[in-house]
């Protein structure tokens, strides 16, 4: 095992030459709404009016990518049953033909929804939903890249949306303006080994959400993706997001935005919430981890030196690698905090108060 002592946090991230890494997880501040919201899709009750939207969505890529050319938002409330989700998607030409229960959504436009309550990057769920109101939902117990398979047959017991739409649906002769979701999923559907996520005042999940579109076709009167010129294929989607991932990937739960719970009535002033360290020593351990299997895609295993891994020596903070040919274990401590951060090759994360 190797140590090194980081001179605070702050300083940890300035100088071990994170120079790509994206811009910081966004928050949204989540109120309690005080009556049942009716989903209709027509968001016109007064706790929605008074609930603030999201920033417009950007590219998935953050600022390597130009803005998107139409606007998504989105906004949330909650209460003792329900998480519920609104989202306004501008679209001149809305369209959708999927209507089967857990088909692949994103094969045409749609909305996501991608959420960890507990922010430990295992187990977590996702929600596609599309403009005529088909939905897709799934859970994976560990991400793509860690070998996570997505179960299907799984399923949001209690999920209510509706859509609604200012335009015509699957009409290419006009131009529309947006469509609208709105979501209730059940808080007792996002249970994890039994256990269902608490929500108390300041406690925080893990989220974002995205927007898939499509540049399309018109071939007999009916919508359909838009081939590459050579005919081998389509062409890419645009991915436009809440919080950048800086990377075409949504499956990266730790580079998701933060959602904060206050047990206050929307309407009220604004809380004032600050992360915890432990949030902190949890996003430098993943960037380690990133330069891990950097470090093993070029050299077939992994390693305890600090100096390959381009680590500089500080103080205060406490970080050690444990490395094998095929497995590593990162741990940050923070004296100040007594929060320490446990990290493995497969992306398992263990957070503890006691040093």
């Amino acid at each position: 095992m190797k140590k090194l002592f980081l001179s605070g946090i702050v300083c940890l991230k300035l100088c071990f030459g994170f120079a790509q890494t994206p811009s910081k997880p966004l928050q949204y501040h989540c109120f309690r709404t005080p009556q049942s919201l009716k989903i209709d899709g027509k968001l016109d009750e007064a706790a929605w009016q008074k609930a603030q939207w999201t920033d417009l969505f950007v590219d998935i890529e953050g600022d390597k990518k130009p803005l998107p050319l139409q606007a998504t938002k989105t906004k949330l409330l909650w209460d003792d049953k329900y998480l519920y989700i609104a989202a306004a998607l501008d679209e001149k030409h809305i369209w959708a033909y999927q209507k089967e229960k857990d088909q692949i959504v994103f094969l045409e436009n749609d909305f996501e929804i991608f959420i960890d309550p507990d922010g430990d990057s295992q187990n977590y769920f996702e929600l596609e939903i599309n403009a005529v109101n088909n939905t897709f939902d799934l859970f994976l117990p560990k991400p793509y890249r860690n070998g996570g398979r997505a179960l299907i047959n799984w399923d949001i017991k209690g999920l209510k949306s509706a859509v609604s739409i200012e335009g015509t649906l699957n009409n290419p002769t006009d131009t529309d303006k947006r469509w609208f979701a709105e979501i209730a999923i059940p808080l007792s559907s996002l249970d994890m080994d039994n256990v269902k996520p608490k929500i108390e005042d300041l406690s925080f999940w893990r989220i974002n959400f995205s927007r898939v579109e499509w540049e399309h076709s018109i071939e007999k009167g009916k919508y359909s993706r838009k081939k590459k010129a050579s005919g081998d294929g389509y062409l890419p989607e645009y991915n436009w997001v809440w919080s950048p991932q800086g990377k075409i990937n949504m499956h990266i739960p730790e580079k998701w935005g933060y959602l904060v719970f206050s047990t206050q009535n929307v309407g009220t002033k604004n809380i004032d919430f600050t992360l915890p360290k432990s949030e902190t020593l949890k996003e430098i351990a993943w960037e380690i981890y990133e330069k891990e299997k950097e470090y093993f895609a070029k050299n077939q295993q992994y390693t305890s030196d600090l100096a390959l891994l381009k680590i500089e020596n500080f103080k205060d903070a406490e970080l050690s690698i444990e490395a094998t040919k095929h497995t590593f274990l990162i741990a940050i401590s923070d004296k100040t905090s007594k929060s320490k951060v446990l990290l493995n090759q497969d992306s398992v994360l263990t957070l503890s108060d006691k040093l």
